[in-house]
């Protein structure tokens, strides 16, 4: 459900494409479009030149065995936004328009958590649904390019999450705020750029979230 609603947000920012599938032979606008989405996330070595030829098939396929599903090498208008749903999560290009933080506390948790039934076993708070959105969307073996950006993003994501909660934090006790604030800071510098980074980070942060706002609901109750 939570992911549906995620969806439907994104959605909203979608273009409507006029065509209803994209494939080998096509030409125009909605070809060097996709030829470019296709480029910057590492599916497709070549130049947007508005020709749906060999190799953008080649890389459609590859787009969809990312996915998981048949290799036909075209999209229709589902698999367009599928693709634009990915790129705009990862590229940073997404916003929550629509529904405030009133609204959104309603339909999500109150704080994420390790309860859930997610592959990663993560439940993610209405605060964290960007974060939640960039990770579910991480499927194995994507390019290197989309695993850069991947590890990016959710890299900036959390480290920003993170201080604004040790700054709600300190709101209530600036002391143990502060030296939890310089041990996390302390061992983030002992990582380099990567997945192990990214993966460190988030647990870190679903760790946080659950220990600030979790005990804000059960003093709450």
């Amino acid at each position: 459900m939570k992911r549906l609603i995620a969806l439907l947000l994104v959605l909203l920012l979608l273009p409507v494409f006029a065509s209803a599938e994209l494939k080998r032979g096509d030409r125009g606008e909605e070809v060097k479009e996709l030829q470019q989405i296709l480029i910057e996330l590492g599916f497709l070595e070549d130049k947007a030149d508005g020709i749906f030829g060999k190799k953008t098939e080649k890389a459609v396929k590859a787009l969809q065995e990312y996915w998981g599903v048949n290799t036909t090498g075209r999209l229709d208008d589902d698999d367009l936004m599928l693709l634009y749903d990915l790129y705009y999560i990862v590229t940073g290009e997404m916003e929550f328009d629509g529904l405030g933080e009133d609204e959104l506390s309603e339909i999500y948790p109150a704080y994420c958590s390790w309860e859930g039934t997610d592959e990663w076993g993560a439940v993610f708070c209405y605060r964290h649904q960007e974060e939640y959105l960039v990770a579910s969307q991480i499927a194995p073996n994507p390019p290197k390019k989309l695993e850069e950006m991947f590890v990016s993003r959710l890299c900036e994501l959390w480290e920003m999450e993170i201080e604004l909660m040790y700054d709600e934090w300190a709101e209530t006790d600036p002391d143990a705020a502060e030296e939890q604030r310089e041990i996390f800071e302390a061992a983030l510098e002992a990582f380099e750029p990567g997945r192990e980074k990214m993966e460190w980070l988030e647990a870190q942060g679903i760790d946080l979230c659950f220990e600030l706002h979790g005990a804000e609901k059960q003093a709450a109750e």
